[in-house]
Order: C-alpha cells, then sequence, then structure tokens
C-alpha cells in the first residue's frame, strides 16, 4: 500500500467544522517516510511471528468462519478500517486519527475554505466534544448555538422527508464519530442537543445544512480617532494569510497606528500558514522551533523582509486560542513585538502530518511538538495512562483579563461589545503606547 506523506499541520483537534475530523495540509509534502500497512513481511528474519501475522489469521477466519453475514470486499474493507482505528486509539492520543477516503476529500475541502455542513467548529475535551465557535451566519450560529455548548447527541432525519428517524448519544465518542453524525449535503436536517453552562437542561437545535465558506479574517477600524485597527483570525487555511495581507493594507490606507490582532477562539490549522502569519510580526530568528521524535530541533525562520513600519500591537487569547494560534502568540510573546491580553491559551504544542493510504483514506499522527523561540513547551502535560491534562500547559497572557459571564460573543450590538472587557484592555494599552510615542516625539 502506497503511503505518501504531507504538509504539517497544528491544530487543536480535534477542530473540526461539523463536517471533517481535522484540518489537513495541501498536496505535495514531503517524501513518504513510511512502509505500507500491508505490504509488509509476516514474520522477522529470526523467525519470531509478526502481529501482521495475526491479523490476516483473524481475518481469514473471520472470512471462512463466522456465521453471520458474508465477509465480502466492502465489509472486509470495514473491518480493516476498524482495526486501524483501533490500532491508533490505543496509543490514547487524542489528535491522532484515522481518516477514511470521504473524510480525507472533505478535510481536503475545507482547508480550501469550502464545505457544506452546519459551520460549528468542534473540539475533543476528553469524552466529550464541544463547540469552539458557530461561523457567522452558518445555520449553527443562526440557530443559537454558541461556543462551550457541549453536544450530548445527534439525530439523524431521513434525506428527503426530513423525518427524525434516530438520536445517538455522542458522550466518550471520538470527533471524528460525532462528525460523521452532523455532517451532510446541504438542504438535509440534522438535530444537535447541546449542554451549556448555567443551564440545568439539554438544547436541542433542528439544523438545516448548508454551503458554508467561512471568512478567515475580519477587520475594522475599531478606534478611529487613535486609528487602532482590529484584525480577526478564525483559523489557519491554505488562504489565510493572503486574506490578512489584505485586511493589513485596508488598514493602512485608513492611517492604522496600532492593532487590535484578534486570536481568540481560533483553534489553528496548517503548520506553513501559521508561520507566514508569525512572519509579521517578528522581525528575525525563528518563529517557531520543530522538535522531531528523535529530540532534533528545527528552526522555522522568519520567511519574508518586513518593509512595513512595526506599530504597537495587542494580541488577544482565550481558552480556545490553540496550536497555530499558539505559534503566533508565542513568536510575538518570546520577541517583545506586542502584548498578550486575556486568558491562558489551549495548551497544544504537537505537530501533526497527514499520510494518504493508496484507497484514499488517511492517518494523522502526531510526528513531532513544537516549541516557542526561547524553547518553551507549551503542550499540556499526561498523566500515567498517557491521557491529556487540559490545562497544565498553554501560554499565559501578559496581561490577564477574564470575560463576564454575561458576554454573547455572537451579539455584535454596540452594548454587549462594551462587555468585551478583554478588547477594551487592549485599546487601553493601545492608546497608552500612542499617548507614550506622541510625548516621544514631542521632546
Amino acid at each position: 500500500m502506497r503511503i505518501n506523506r504531507r504538509i504539517l499541520t497544528v491544530t487543536s483537534l480535534l477542530a473540526a467544522l461539523a463536517l471533517f475530523g481535522g484540518l489537513a495540509a495541501p498536496d505535495g509534502g514531503a517524501p513518504g517516510l513510511l512502509r505500507g500497512l500491508v505490504a509488509i513481511p509476516a514474520a522477522h528474519a529470526d523467525g519470531e511471528s509478526e502481529p501482521y501475522a495475526a491479523y490476516r489469521e483473524a481475518l481469514d477466519v473471520l472470512k471462512n468462519e463466522y456465521y453471520g453475514a458474508k465477509i465480502d470486499a466492502p465489509r472486509t474493507r470495514e473491518l480493516t478500517y476498524a482495526a486501524i482505528r483501533g490500532m491508533l486509539f490505543s496509543l490514547n492520543d487524542p489528535f491522532t486519527s484515522f481518516l477514511d477516503p470521504d473524510d480525507w476529500e472533505q478535510m481536503r475541502q475545507t482547508t480550501r475554505g469550502d464545505f457544506e455542513g452546519i459551520g460549528a467548529v468542534l473540539e475533543q475535551m476528553g469524552q466529550d466534544v464541544k463547540v469552539v465557535r458557530p461561523i457567522e451566519d452558518s445555520p449553527a450560529w443562526k440557530a443559537g448555538i454558541k461556543s462551550n455548548d457541549v453536544i450530548i447527541s445527534v439525530g439523524t432525519h431521513h434525506p428527503k422527508t426530513g423525518k427524525l428517524l434516530k438520536t445517538t448519544a455522542t458522550l466518550g465518542k471520538d470527533i471524528n464519530e460525532v462528525v460523521k453524525l452532523i455532517k451532510g449535503p446541504k438542504g438535509t436536517k440534522v438535530t444537535v442537543t447541546v449542554m451549556r453552562k448555567g443551564q440545568s437542561a439539554p438544547i436541542s437545535f433542528e439544523l438545516t445544512r448548508a454551503h458554508i465558506e467561512p471568512p478567515t479574517v475580519r477587520y475594522w477600524m475599531e478606534d478611529d480617532k487613535h486609528k487602532i485597527g482590529h484584525i480577526m483570525l478564525t483559523d489557519f487555511y491554505e488562504k489565510s494569510d493572503a486574506h490578512l495581507q489584505k485586511a493589513w493594507d485596508a488598514l493602512e490606507k485608513q492611517g492604522m497606528r496600532a492593532l487590535v490582532f484578534d486570536l481568540r477562539d481560533n483553534p489553528g490549522g496548517l503548520l506553513d500558514i501559521a508561520v507566514d502569519v508569525g512572519s509579521r510580526f517578528v522581525d528575525r530568528g525563528p518563529v517557531v522551533v520543530i522538535q522531531e521524535k528523535n529530540g532534533q530541533r528545527q528552526p522555522l525562520r522568519v520567511r519574508r523582509a518586513q518593509p512595513r513600519r512595526r506599530i504597537p500591537l495587542v494580541v488577544l487569547i482565550n481558552g480556545n486560542s490553540a496550536s497555530a494560534s499558539e505559534i503566533v502568540a508565542g513568536a510575538v510573546k518570546d520577541n517583545g513585538t506586542g502584548i498578550l491580553v486575556g486568558e491562558h491559551t489551549f495548551g497544544k504544542g504537537l505537530v501533526q502530518t497527514i499520510f494518504t493510504l493508496s484507497d484514499g483514506s488517511a492517518l494523522r499522527l502526531t510526528t513531532a511538538k513544537y516549541l516557542t523561540p526561547n524553547l518553551h513547551d507549551i503542550n499540556n502535560k499526561y498523566d500515567d495512562e498517557h491521557r491529556m491534562q487540559f490545562g497544565t500547559g498553554g501560554i499565559k497572557p501578559d496581561i490577564e483579563v477574564k470575560l463576564p459571564e454575561d458576554f454573547d460573543d455572537q451579539d455584535w450590538s454596540d452594548e454587549n461589545r462594551r462587555k468585551d472587557v478583554q478588547l477594551q484592555k487592549a485599546l487601553e494599552v493601545l492608546r497608552s503606547r500612542l499617548a507614550q510615542a506622541g510625548d516621544r516625539a514631542a521632546r
């Protein structure tokens, strides 16, 4: 079986757009480094039996002796996929997973920013799958699904009549399984039931799937008097850096003198894009350092000269800022090119690589960890059973500010935005920096 290695990805995963099981890299990665999963000898040179032989034997026994339904070619593929999933599950790594051909194709589409679904970014948190954020103007957004909602069940509907056929509990399920239940063609229905903090009863949403084109960048002049721009980056997809460039240019034409760079609820994405984005805020040296399995460290350096002038910068972060977001935040903090405001980040310092298999499926494997430029390891720690202990890693903001309970991140009214105390603190810091710069210029 041919295996092809793809470009590296960094995402909090499992961060998924309610349609697939992770974030993929574009075509054309490094050459394959693994042997095929099937074309491997059944025994060592010393005659010791290989586990592959036991697998083949078990499959042959099933085909020849099982009393139930015939083990035909499609069923053999299902059993093989189940074996691969079981193998990866035994690693106790929430960021390593198997993608069948449909999952892999959907993943590729999503990184290009074009897919069908309900438009919710999901994340695995232990036994739970929670909502990182709904995508603006998506079915999930319009229905009222909110950040940090925990999905407890998914209802499957008939594709033509819309009748509810069955409801599947999701507690303890892998995020890929939950995504498979939620995803589907536009125009079809799905029911998503969540538990929400502060609510004693579950909340159910009947949604109609739609074509989703998530805006990776939003921008505006937050403070026109002081010319403080605001750029919100929602992910690190293939086109994210190009969209960021356009936003930056547009704000500079409006006279931007300082910037709020908002990475809150950004779960990550492609490693290459994280380095591109980080290069905008770092003058020299590495943006991030990759530590390989053998302990060797590879610095990924600034990729472009920065002819643009440096302006006062605040980066907004929170507990859903993960992976690629943490690469950028770590680069800014270690290089002293900006101030981090908000809450402790997620703590995901691992790199995944996509290995595509000959039948169109793929393995998404943790292959390295990353360190900040000053070699800080921000990854969450693991217990004795290799289970991730959330909250033990991450990047601490320079100025910690927690949002009030009644703040609604989907309400863009002026009244609600005044409750965004993280943004208000960012503006306070930048106004002070601009005033100090003005005082120095006047002397």
